[in-house]
């Protein structure tokens, strides 16, 4: 039969849903950025701290085991670290001490190390995400299909916080998990189930927004490189200009020079999430463990963290639904 005889025929093929479109997206472009040996490797390296962590939570695990008997050689490890006192506590109620102490292990363990293989993993594979498609013209080929500017965004974005996931909040769920399994009683999760929720939270409130702001960068420049060095810029000068205004004698007591920095922001707000010192005020922990938790407390608002956190993904969202589409504009 002649082709123009055929004329307009009904598509009978699988039909997917309008809310997944964005997953192909999404599935390729993590696909792509795994053949990056340097990611590769920052992967691994997130899972190392289970070779030292991994011990630490079991050890918490053990001593902090209500059930434990005082004639084991774990009682008096926990009298020794966290005090007598504190030991009669866990006995007395035990969901208490052992969220606080939970939290102090997971603060220390999330708000450092984790959010700096984050950033360096959005260097290595969020700058090439829409800069190359900008410079190969890839968008004809994704807008010729019934794929949104939602729908493009949305896959874009899931690619860069899948990956920085991998490094953040997945090593956390696992550490959590495995001091669970390891936990002589299934009370565990019970008394520890409350720090899951700072932990996904803390996690996902700073990954999101670093994510959408990289996704910006990638669409405002068809070279990714550029967008990589503007990257590293604001991470870099971003609190150096904090604290050099933190000299100053006229913004020294402001609140606000710290989100200048977005390492300090993601901080402050990830640290008002676990809120160590109000979970061990009313606990009589010892003299070492309360100046160890000093170290996971800041003077910064994680109020206007979370405000400005919010605002900033928000408005990098909105630039994105309103730039991708740019080179199909006439």
């Amino acid at each position: 039969m002649p082709l123009f005889q055929i004329g307009y025929r009904r598509y009978e093929g699988r039909r997917t849903s309008h809310a997944i479109r964005w997953w192909p997206i999404t599935r390729s472009g993590i696909t792509i950025a795994w053949r990056s040996k340097l990611l590769r490797r920052l992967v691994f390296v997130s899972f190392l701290p289970f070779l030292y962590f991994g011990w630490v939570f079991f050890i918490i695990g053990r001593i902090t085991d209500p059930g434990t008997d005082p004639s084991q050689p774990f009682y008096m490890i926990a009298s020794e670290i966290f005090g007598p006192r504190l030991v009669n506590q866990l006995h007395e109620d035990p969901t208490v001490v052992r969220s606080a102490i939970w939290t102090m292990v997971f603060a220390s363990f999330g708000t450092f190390a984790q959010m700096f293989l984050a950033g360096l993993v959005a260097a290595i594979a969020g700058p090439a995400l829409i800069a190359n498609d900008q410079r190969t013209r890839a968008f004809l080929i994704y807008f010729a299909r019934p794929v949104s500017r939602f729908d493009y965004v949305i896959g874009k974005a899931g690619v860069l916080i899948a990956l920085m996931t991998t490094v953040t909040l997945l090593p956390s769920l696992l550490l959590y998990l495995l001091s669970v399994l390891f936990s002589p009683s299934l009370d565990t999760i019970v008394q520890t189930a409350p720090v899951v929720v700072p932990v996904t939270l803390a996690s996902l409130g700073t990954i999101i927004p670093a994510a959408l702001l990289v996704l910006v960068l990638s669409a405002l420049t068809r070279q990714a490189r550029f967008a990589t060095a503007i990257w590293f810029v604001l991470c870099v000068f971003g609190p150096i200009s904090h604290i050099v205004l933190q000299q100053t004698r006229e913004l020294r007591n402001n609140g606000w020079t710290f989100l200048l920095s977005l390492p300090h922001t993601a901080r402050a707000f990830q640290l008002g999430l676990y809120d160590v010192n109000e979970k061990i005020e009313s606990l009589a922990f010892s003299r070492d463990v309360r100046e160890f938790a000093v170290g996971l407390t800041s003077s910064d608002s994680p109020t206007r963290a979370a405000v400005w956190l919010g605002l900033l993904s928000i408005a990098c969202f909105l630039v994105l639904l309103r730039r991708v589409d740019a080179p199909t504009r006439i």
